[in-house]
């Protein structure tokens, strides 16, 4: 696996060495899905793949092995939507649950490129474009992430969707 870090390998070449059982069948499920749908993960750091469109973020694809502060134990992937403030119709109660059951505690509160009032309808009090944060997603999570995908890449379609700014670790306060 050291050589890894060497070069850029594709994620489902990792998926298969880090991942085993229904992680790694899940994991290149949702991989089978983004290539279908025209959104192919690039390599961006060590286990790490950003996916775009025209451009702008659509999700995060991390895998154990990532750097360390994504808390990522041995055999363990997790998904991060960027999301929007999106209409709370765009999704059913059931997907809403799951979307509020993965939110996880904003890292950079107050620096993030895209704060967000409420998610779907409920109000947090720190929340951003990456707050939700699917990690072994089963095949619940897996649609409810592949949804909050299709909401994304609608979005930047319609000319709605805000860019991503990455803001470096080190300048988070």
């Amino acid at each position: 696996m050291s050589d890894i870090k060497n070069k850029k390998p594709e994620i489902e070449e990792v998926i298969s060495a880090v991942l085993s059982g229904d992680e790694q069948k899940n994991a290149l499920n949702f991989v089978a899905y983004l290539r279908e749908n025209k959104l192919n993960p690039k390599w961006s750091a060590t286990n790490a793949w950003t996916v775009s469109h025209k451009t702008f973020r659509v999700c995060f694809i991390r895998l154990s092995g990532a750097a360390d502060y994504h808390n990522l134990e041995a055999g363990t992937w997790h998904i991060l939507p960027f999301i929007g403030e999106y209409e709370t119709t765009s999704l059913d109660d059931k997907l809403k649950d799951i979307v509020w059951a993965n939110k996880k505690p904003c890292q950079t509160c107050n620096q993030c490129a895209l704060q967000l009032s409420n998610i779907f309808g409920k109000k947090f009090d720190t929340a951003c474009e990456g707050s939700i944060v699917f990690i072994n997603p089963d095949s619940e999570g897996l649609d409810c992430a592949k949804k909050l995908v299709e909401l994304r890449k609608n979005a930047i379609k319609e000319g709605s969707a805000k860019k991503h700014v990455y803001v470096a670790i080190k300048d988070r306060k």
